[in-house]
C-alpha cells in the first residue's frame, strides 16, 4: 500500500526517461531561437531590469521600514516573485498534464506519474536560472549574499512538496472539471498580492500575521529572503510546519491521482 502511493518510486525507476523528457522540454522551449537556452537567463533580467527602473526610480521605494538592508529593493521583490514564477509556472502545466497528452493516457504501459516529475524538474531549471541572474545582480548592485545561503535547501525541499501536491491535485481535478483552469489563474493573482511579495511580513498587523502565513507562498518566500540574503531571522518552527504540512498535501495527492488515474482514459 505504501509504495503504491510512494511518488518518489516512479522517479528512482523511470529517471532515465524522466531525464530524457526533461531535457526535450528544456532544449524544446526556446527551439528555433536566435538566442537559444540564453532567454532562460535574459527573461528574468530583463524583468528585473524593469522592476528596477520603476521602483527604485519612478517610485523611489523603500522595503519597509528605514533600517539599513544589504540587498537592493528590486533584488529583494524579485526574489520573492521568482517563487511565485515558479509555482505559476508548474499550476498552469499541470493543468493541461492529462488533458493535453492524451495519446500517453491511452497507452495502457506508459507511466503516467512521471510527467508530474517533467513538470516539477523543467519548472525548477527555469527558477535556477532566475536564481543565477538574482545572484549576480545582487552582488552588482553592490549587495551581499547571505552566509545562510548553505541552507537555501529550507526553501527548495518544502516547497518541492507544494509543488508536487499541486501537479497531481490539479491534473487529476482538471480531466473532471474544466473550470480548474479559470480557478488557477484567479488564485495565482490572489496569492500574489496575498503573500509577503509585495511587503515585508513586520508590516503586517499583528493579528493578520497568521491569516497572511496561511498563503502557500508566504513562508518560502520569506525564508527564501533570509538565507540569500540573511535579512530576517529565519523561522525554523513555521519552516518545520511548513515542511510536515506540504509533505501530507503531496502524499494526498498523490493518492488521488493514483485512484482515479485508471479512468482518465474514459472521461477525456
Amino acid at each position: 500500500m505504501l509504495n503504491k502511493y510512494n511518488y518518489f518510486q516512479p522517479l528512482i525507476k523511470e529517471r532515465g526517461l524522466i531525464r530524457a523528457m526533461v531535457q526535450r522540454d528544456v532544449v524544446s522551449r526556446y527551439k528555433g531561437s536566435v538566442l537559444g537556452l540564453f532567454w532562460s537567463f535574459l527573461n528574468p533580467l530583463m524583468m528585473l531590469g524593469i522592476y528596477t527602473f520603476v521602483f527604485q526610480f519612478i517610485f523611489k521605494a523603500k522595503w519597509g521600514d528605514d533600517r539599513e538592508i544589504t540587498a537592493h529593493f528590486a533584488s529583494i521583490m524579485f526574489a520573492g516573485l521568482l517563487m511565485h514564477m515558479w509555482f505559476a509556472e508548474v499550476a498552469t502545466k499541470a493543468i493541461y498534464m492529462i488533458i493535453g497528452n492524451v495519446n500517453y493516457v491511452k497507452k495502457v504501459i506508459f507511466p503516467l506519474d512521471i510527467l508530474g516529475w517533467n513538470i516539477i524538474f523543467s519548472s525548477t531549471v527555469q527558477f535556477l536560472c532566475g536564481f543565477i541572474v538574482l545572484i549576480f545582480v545582487t552582488i552588482g548592485f553592490g549587495g551581499a549574499i547571505s552566509g545562510n545561503i548553505f541552507l537555501i535547501p529550507l526553501v527548495i525541499i518544502p516547497f518541492m512538496f507544494f509543488l508536487i501536491g499541486c501537479v497531481y491535485l490539479l491534473s487529476t481535478l482538471s480531466v473532471f472539471f474544466r473550470d480548474v483552469e479559470q480557478v488557477v489563474n484567479t488564485s495565482l493573482t490572489v496569492l500574489l498580492f496575498t503573500s509577503t511579495i509585495f511587503f515585508p511580513i513586520e508590516m503586517v498587523p499583528s493579528f493578520l500575521k497568521n491569516v497572511i502565513k496561511l498563503n502557500p507562498l508566504t513562508i518560502p518566500v520569506e525564508t527564501f529572503r533570509g538565507v540569500v540574503f540573511g535579512m530576517n531571522t529565519i523561522n525554523y518552527i513555521d519552516v518545520a510546519i511548513y515542511t510536515l504540512c506540504t509533505f501530507l498535501f503531496s502524499i494526498i495527492s498523490y493518492a488521488f491521482f493514483v485512484r482515479l488515474k485508471r479512468i482518465f482514459s474514459d472521461v477525456i
